[in-house]
């Protein structure tokens, strides 16, 4: 369905450069490009060199006009992109002269929202484009390329084969078969089911190292006053990150770092040393520290190897590292007996750099990400790995049926049904407006 408006609006980010691209799609595209060029007709996917021209006849500006012919253009509609001087008065007046001419400004998203309506790209696909514009390391840039390429779309729709091979069976002993046409169905109905909730189980355990991809990790320092948390923090980014002093809570409010690490993101966050707090702000610290515990993808749990067994209670039930700091002013008798009061600790001089290599590949086993990508595809998103949830449970309820003496099978249809629902639910076949909006309303204005 081709929406009978045409839209417009800059691709490019604010600012001045060197060019900007500005957008058109829609059903009179082409004809706002000839009334900007005098240019009587563009070749699809064919770049030409022209000068803009006002509503008054007089050029403003030279640039490239591209045009794309629906259906084969991203939108699936006309379009045309518009490249020229990158400064805000040559764009906004561009835009001014469109809009004249018959088009509207583009909602956030909508150039997206109109390929997904129109078939050129499927739910998935479109959280991808969003993820790919943000990816802040080259290994999320990757994953959302395959992504965007239908990797994940394929793996969907062989789960939904098996998941409709086996709602077949059920559906023609239902209504179909009074002699036995098929040597033992309910192993049929069953095989298809084991074999789409293993591919739907391998899909859900991706989400964990695809949200850490896609989204980055979050590393949390934490432990008590001058245990070296700063100095670990300054250790790990190989910079001055922050201040670092022998005074006891010097460190107040968190302080992040970013950097990629074997392609991933992520965020270090340095914060408050946990005690008993002796005024306000630095009670307010030692909260906000907690906080940024209980939110963390890994905790480094420092501590003063000179003055074990002193540890940092917290309620954080994920992952977490002992690191063991300043084992440079301990004696070789000291440091084999580290291993007495913590299992496998990771024992490291912040200030020397001692054990720091042997700690950022403990941070990656911790964080479960590998150096390349397995032929697995993954789910980046809470709401696609919410749905792999829901379609494996309606798998599983279908197969306890299938394993009883006399199965019921209008109960089984039933749950695989629900499977099948939750699967287009992901493809986006069967999604409500509300999250529709959510998701593109996350764009910016031109994509």
């Amino acid at each position: 369905m081709i929406s009978s408006d045409t839209i417009v609006a800059c691709a490019t980010p604010y600012g001045i450069g060197g060019i900007a691209v500005v957008r058109i799609s829609g059903e009179i595209a082409i004809k706002i490009a000839q009334a900007l060029s005098k240019k009587k007709s563009f070749k699809d996917k064919k770049a030409s060199f022209v000068s803009l021209y006002s509503e008054k006849g007089d050029s403003f500006d030279v640039g490239v006009i591209t045009s794309f012919h629906a259906p084969n253009s991203y939108t699936g509609e006309n379009i045309v992109e518009v490249s020229c001087h990158g400064n805000p008065t040559i764009v906004n007046k561009l835009i001014n002269i469109c809009i004249s001419l018959g088009a509207r400004m583009a909602d956030p998203g909508e150039f997206t929202r109109r390929a997904f309506i129109n078939g050129k790209l499927d739910l998935l696909q479109v959280e991808a484009v969003a993820a790919l514009i943000h990816s802040n390391s080259e290994k999320s840039a990757i994953l959302n390329r395959r992504i965007l390429s239908g990797e994940l779309s394929e793996k969907l729709k062989e789960i939904k084969e098996n998941l409709i091979n086996a709602l077949s069976f059920v559906e023609f002993e239902l209504d179909v078969s009074e002699e036995c046409l098929v040597e033992d169905p309910i192993k049929l109905i069953l095989d298809s089911s084991k074999t789409a909730w293993v591919s739907v189980k391998k899909l859900s355990n991706t989400y964990k190292e695809g949200r850490l991809i896609n989204r980055g990790a979050s590393v949390v320092i934490t432990g008590g006053t001058n245990v070296g948390k700063s100095t670990l923090l300054n250790a790990l980014l190989e910079e001055n990150k922050a201040i670092v002093s022998e005074t006891p809570g010097t460190t107040r409010d968190a302080v992040d770092a970013h950097l990629i690490y074997d392609s991933i993101s992520i965020t270090l966050t340095d914060t408050a040393g946990i005690r008993e707090a002796r005024d306000s702000i630095e009670k307010e610290g030692v909260i906000r520290a907690i906080n940024k515990v209980r939110e963390a993808d890994l905790v480094l749990n420092v501590l003063d190897s000179k003055e074990l067994p002193r540890t940092v209670i917290t309620d954080f039930k994920g992952s977490v590292i002992t690191v063991l700091n300043k084992i440079d002013l301990l004696s070789e008798t000291d440091n084999k007996s580290l291993n007495t009061y913590f299992k496998n600790p990771v024992c490291v001089s912040a200030l020397t750099g001692d054990g720091i290599p042997n700690l950022k590949k403990e941070i990656k086993k911790a964080l479960h990400t590998s150096d390349v990508f397995s032929d697995e595809v993954y789910l980046i998103t809470q709401r696609q790995h919410a749905i792999a949830k829901t379609s494996l449970q309606s798998i599983s309820d279908a197969i306890d049926k299938l394993k009883s003496a006399s199965p019921p099978l209008e109960l089984v249809s039933i749950d695989l049904r629900d499977a099948l629902s939750a699967i287009d639910q992901m493809l986006g076949k069967t999604t409500s407006d509300d999250i529709l909006n959510n998701i593109f309303g996350r764009f910016c204005v031109g994509k």
